[in-house]
């Protein structure tokens, strides 16, 4: 179905697109991109003849900036999308480029130009003074990209939008602004934790000392970890996103971020996906930052027991993670997960943590002899302290490459193992 596009939007997209023959524009990082403002500027572009190319991070995965018309655009090369985090449609993931980097990377790449970008668009929320607004639930990249020279947009929200960054945004550093209402805000419905979901999550709570501070990815297996936890005491966050189940975590007294090396008492992330959980809820012990102070390698570094709990497609049996490819095709981003594997990696009294199912719902094994030469290796296997599957841990730090091959096949299906001890 086409979107509505109203004449508010349509106008900003036109005022932003005028007197150029292409743009390349970055979008905010989902919750904070700008829906409607990205479909006004695929119309835009169409309508006068712009070549355009987008660079998002849709962490729905659902791109609802396209309509069918923009669909068409897209697929038959009209329009380019490139996907530097988040999820990707399966049918459209042929057209859609990436960009082979981790999130603190791309970050870099955009405060230093050698990304470069014309136009910035992001969701803001309006605060009390007229002159500042605020990021919402997520910073990530924006700060970087505002303060470039690209020419910015807003899609101003109403206060009553929520947000959880500070109004430390000018309102004048956009050159254009279109008021927009409130986003309806979907509760997606929590999936019940499965037997084996929960096996993993216990294998890996094993792992956690009591006072470290963890990074949590997201996906059914790193919400699984979250109720695991509750057994723990004084654990901290830094991480890319706070998911919402974390909240519990935080009501029930397990995360309190008193024994965190650095920012001691805070909770820190550059995003929140709240997923039910009121703002109000959230208290001032959470901590937005963008990306360049979140995912940096000094500042992890200087967190001393840091946990790092991330999920994947697949692991082979050098340690090699994929985390973007289901099956042949390519769905999703690396996002930040190399970044806290690798900063986890080598902290003190840290680890690196890659838990997964042994199988896929369609019964492939998960642990693989090889990566497929066509798939990009998403996390080294370099990085990767611990294996977890529902059949254990398979420790690879420190182990050979043979004890790594025979610690993974252990953690495999009983069913796939004689077939990976064999492998070549």
């Amino acid at each position: 179905m086409p979107l509505h596009i109203d004449a508010g939007h349509l106008e900003a997209a036109r005022t932003l697109l005028r007197n150029r023959s292409r743009a390349r524009v970055l979008v905010a990082m989902s919750p904070q991109q700008p829906d409607m403002l990205v479909a006004a500027l695929i119309s835009a572009a169409r309508q006068s003849g712009v070549d355009l190319e987008l660079i998002v991070a849709d962490l729905t995965g659902t791109f609802q900036f396209l309509d069918e018309a923009g669909v068409s655009d897209l697929t038959h090369g009209h329009s380019r999308v490139t996907s530097i985090a988040g999820s990707v449609p399966r049918t459209l993931s042929p057209y859609v480029d990436h960009l082979p980097n981790s999130l603190w990377d791309t970050d870099r790449l955009i405060a230093g130009g050698e990304l470069s970008i014309d136009i910035v668009v992001a969701r803001v929320v309006q605060g009390p003074r007229p002159d500042r607004v605020s990021l919402g639930h997520m910073i990530g990249y924006t700060s970087s990209a505002l303060a470039s020279s690209a020419v910015a947009g807003f899609e101003v929200v109403p206060e009553s939008a929520g947000a959880l960054a500070p109004f430390d945004v000018a309102t004048d550093r956009a050159s254009v602004l279109v008021s927009a209402s409130a986003p309806e805000r979907a509760v997606p419905k929590r999936s019940s934790i499965t037997d084996e979901q929960a096996q993993i999550a216990r294998h890996v709570a094993s792992l956690v000392p009591d006072g470290a501070t963890v990074q949590i990815g997201l996906g059914a297996v790193p919400t699984a970890v979250i109720d695991a936890l509750q057994g723990k005491s004084d654990l901290g966050v830094h991480s890319g996103i706070i998911p919402g189940p974390l909240h519990s975590l935080m009501k029930s007294g397990v995360l309190t971020g008193s024994r965190k090396s650095k920012e001691r008492g805070l909770h820190v992330a550059t995003g929140v996906l709240s997923q039910g959980v009121r703002d109000t809820e959230w208290d001032d012990s959470l901590h937005l930052a963008p990306i360049s102070e979140t995912h940096s390698p000094a500042k992890l570094l200087e967190q001393q027991c840091l946990w790092a709990i991330n999920s994947a497609f697949e692991i082979d049996l050098t340690g090699q993670v994929n985390a973007e490819y289901a099956g042949e095709v390519r769905i999703a981003s690396g996002g930040g997960q190399t970044d806290f594997l690798r900063a986890a990696h080598i902290s003190e009294g840290g680890g690196s943590v890659l838990a997964l199912p042994s199988r896929t719902h369609t019964g492939a094994s998960r642990i693989v002899a090889f990566t497929d030469s066509h798939k990009r290796v998403t996390s080294s296997g370099n990085d990767v302290d611990f294996v977890v599957t529902e059949f254990g841990i398979a420790v690879l730090r420190g182990k050979s490459a043979d004890e790594r091959r025979k610690n993974l096949t252990d953690v495999a299906h009983p069913d796939d193992r004689r077939r990976l001890r064999c492998a070549d």
